[in-house]
């Protein structure tokens, strides 16, 4: 037998012997007989954050902060907070909602917004070819993950390797695509991977290009290489999944050892 307080703006549930659990509201003083007090977690959401309440029979609620919730063992299972999603106006997120019978809705939140997920809702990740830190011409699939999607113009260096002339010479041709997002949608629904998309399209057009001219025109017709209408499959495959090629720059290119050897030696007999 003993005497328990409450405060102010704390909660506490008391267990019997029986296991039967009543809630207590503080400021409060109670008086204990085979009987034990279990003081509540509170758990507080800022405006920037929301709560996930997950009941005793498996119904989840989504409280957007600023909010709080004291854990009670009696009525939940769980209490967490979790961070909201903030997106500025150059970004958007594309949200998934289950629906009755197993449907799925799809919609895009654009910025700028802080966003709150329903309990039904998550929230789209994507995973993109990325550059590779160490290699800034080298793309890792799945090397990019991420949720808020970019809409304004971006761009990537690509190194594509192995091209052969007609003379057979090899050579990489190093190139800088910009491009940006026109239609979400269309890329939802036509591509898992956008940028292994543009990658796939601008070495076919590359090695189309340089098959069907000798080395030594190559390097004659290199300007031709920062034409965009050169990358014809690049541009039409970009509209296809909902992007546009503002530009593609050639940064140069690298042949064997050899060969730079080579050239090295005719320049300077010239």
């Amino acid at each position: 037998m003993k005497f328990k307080t409450v405060l102010e703006g704390q909660e506490a549930v008391i267990l019997n012997y029986l296991g039967e659990g009543r809630l207590v509201k503080g400021p409060q003083r109670v008086f204990l007989f085979r009987e034990r007090l279990q003081y509540l977690k509170k758990h507080t959401a800022d405006p920037y954050q929301y709560i996930v309440v997950k009941d005793r029979d498996g119904l989840v609620q989504h409280k957007p902060g600023p909010c709080f919730v004291f854990n009670n063992p009696l009525l939940y299972e769980s209490v967490t907070v979790k961070e909201s999603t903030k997106i500025d106006a150059n970004h958007l997120i594309v949200v998934y909602k289950r629906l009755k019978e197993s449907d799925v809705e799809r919609r895009v939140v654009q910025g700028p917004t802080v966003f709150v997920p329903e309990a039904e809702e998550w929230i789209h990740t994507f995973t993109w070819h990325g550059t590779d830190p160490l290699e800034k011409t080298r793309m890792i699939p799945g090397q990019s993950v991420f949720q808020k999607l970019a809409v304004i113009p971006d761009q990537f260096y690509y190194n594509v390797k192995d091209v052969r002339t007609q003379d057979d010479t090899m050579i990489t041709v190093k190139l800088m695509l910009f491009y940006e997002l026109k239609d979400v949608t269309k890329m939802l629904n036509t591509t898992t991977d956008p940028i292994a998309d543009m990658i796939n399209a601008v070495c076919a057009d590359v090695i189309a290009f340089a098959g069907k001219v000798s080395f030594e025109e190559f390097l004659n017709r290199t300007q031709i290489l920062s034409d965009i209408s050169t990358f014809p499959q690049l541009t039409q495959r970009a509209d296809k999944i909902g992007y546009s090629i503002q530009k593609v720059v050639f940064r140069g290119y690298h042949a064997s050892d050899s060969l730079q050897v080579k050239l090295c030696l005719c320049r300077v007999v010239l």
